[in-house]
């Protein structure tokens, strides 16, 4: 899949892909290791709209200034289950020093998400990928039998470059080790000047 139009492909969800799995261990990384695959877009900023579970759009574009986590999960997953308690505490503690959490679930009915976070006491802004398309681009390229894992965990840049890109749950330690890391590593975000008016032609 060209890299430049893969979030493009993912919000068309085209193709139908292989039924979604969870993860059955830890991610097994180094804590200080990412995916860095050639097939994930590390060399563009990126943009997203999508749904949110009662409540306005998400739109990714809002959020350049911020690091954001972008948590893909599904409510029938166990390792989502276990990790997500750390996630909302985590995103409460970090949301003082920039950090965003946005959820997001995979084709899954409202009223089973919302049940979900009420269980999890989740107050960050839950995204609907309602056909899965979105996460099945970003595994596209990266083996030719994909089995989409749960739960994903993309670190986003303020200025909208990917930081990071997981699968797999991670421990409390990792997320914080991780999250950190990432606040630590992100380049300071610097607005793209406004472009400077026309000069008024003389009459």
């Amino acid at each position: 899949m060209d890299r430049a139009t893969f979030v493009q492909a993912g919000l068309a969800a085209l193709v139908a892909g292989p039924s979604p799995q969870p993860a059955a261990t830890l991610t097994g990384n180094p804590w200080n290791m990412c995916d860095k695959s050639a097939a994930l877009p590390y060399d563009h900023p990126l943009d997203l709209k999508m749904q949110v579970l009662d409540g306005p759009d998400f739109h990714l574009l809002a959020y350049r200034g911020r690091a954001v986590l972008l948590n893909i999960f599904a409510t029938w997953c166990g390792p989502c289950n276990h990790e997500q308690p750390a996630i909302v505490d985590l995103a409460a503690q970090y949301a003082p020093q920039g950090l965003a959490v946005i959820g997001m679930n995979d084709r899954e009915e409202d009223d089973a998400v919302r049940t979900y976070r009420k269980k999890y006491g989740i107050t960050y802004p839950i995204a609907m990928d309602r056909r899965g398309g979105f996460t099945r681009a970003l595994q596209a390229g990266r083996a030719t039998d994909i089995s989409t894992v749960f739960p994903v965990s993309i670190f986003i840049e303020p200025h909208g470059y990917l930081y990071c890109y997981l699968t797999g749950m991670m421990s409390r330690g990792e997320l914080d080790y991780r999250i950190k890391k990432f606040l630590d590593d992100a380049p300071p975000f610097t607005p793209s000047p406004s472009p400077s008016p026309s000069p008024t032609a003389s009459r």
